[in-house]
């Protein structure tokens, strides 16, 4: 007796349109079924499949949570999703998490005599180093932030495109005085931009214990401590028109205390 004929394949369209259905709390399953075959593989990879999970089910979930806590019992990525999914992220005995955002996440050596920045994709793997500007020395006080720099980008499909990574430091001149200075590197140059550079006058009382940047429209909101009488300024980094603002904070007799823990949320793109 002949064995029956295998069922018809599939039509793409097909396919895509079950694995587009799968439960998007748990990326897993979407992980799990692209291993079956590489048509299968091929199709969950397309830029055009991503955008449309992304329209199907909006916002992306959270896959999880990078910090900085010194506790070897606490994984550095701490996933918040439905199944096991686990990313090797960086060693926080040799990286420190500084900035997460558009599917990356910036990392910078522990201790001092650090020289480069570690760009990390959490849903690829891929890592790339980034030497820090040149006039950047490791005495001085630091934060940065890495952006999508692709024109137009909903930035639901970041990841492999072009970013930007901006690095601000301080240098301490007096008691009263610090520099502040500002570079920008592309991904598409691999090289720095022009420095950007700004006196300031200490007159505030305000100290933040980590180093945080929030992107507003075209710009990037810096909160760091300058280091100097316990002083804190919020500084403004234009991305159009690389110009660096800084922002003294209202004087308080007690100081404000930001939560000496680093959090990061890391969404799927």
């Amino acid at each position: 007796m002949e064995a029956p004929p295998p069922p018809p394949a599939l039509l793409d369209e097909l396919v895509e349109e079950i694995l587009l259905r799968l439960p998007p709390e748990d990326p897993a399953c979407l992980l799990r079924a692209s291993v079956v075959c590489k048509a299968w593989s091929g199709i969950a990879s397309r830029p055009g499949f991503r955008r449309r999970l992304h329209e199907l089910h909006g916002v992306p979930p959270v896959l999880g949570f990078l910090h900085n806590w010194k506790d070897d019992f606490i994984p550095r990525f701490i996933s918040t999703t439905a199944s096991s999914f686990s990313l090797a992220a960086p060693d926080r005995r040799a990286w420190r998490a500084v900035d997460c955002r558009h599917g990356r996440a910036l990392f910078f050596p522990q201790g001092s005599g650090g020289l480069e920045l570690l760009l990390w994709e959490p849903i690829t793997g891929a890592q790339q180093r980034i030497p820090v500007p040149a006039a950047f020395n490791c005495d001085d006080f630091w934060t940065a932030a890495v952006l999508c720099a692709a024109d137009g980008c909903d930035h639901r499909d970041c990841v492999g495109g072009p970013f930007r990574v901006v690095f601000l430091f301080v240098v301490v001149v007096d008691e009263e005085t610090s520099i502040y200075s500002s570079s920008i590197y592309s991904s598409e140059t691999g090289a720095w931009g022009e420095l950007t550079s700004v006196q300031r006058t200490v007159h505030f009382s305000v100290e933040f214990k980590e180093r945080y940047s929030v992107l507003v429209d075209r710009s990037v909101l810096y909160f760091m401590s300058d280091g100097v009488a316990s002083c804190a300024s919020v500084v403004e980094y234009d991305l159009a028109s690389h110009n660096l603002t800084v922002f003294g904070l209202p004087d308080t007799d007690h100081g404000l205390h930001i939560a000496s823990c680093w959090w990061r949320t890391v969404e799927s793109e």
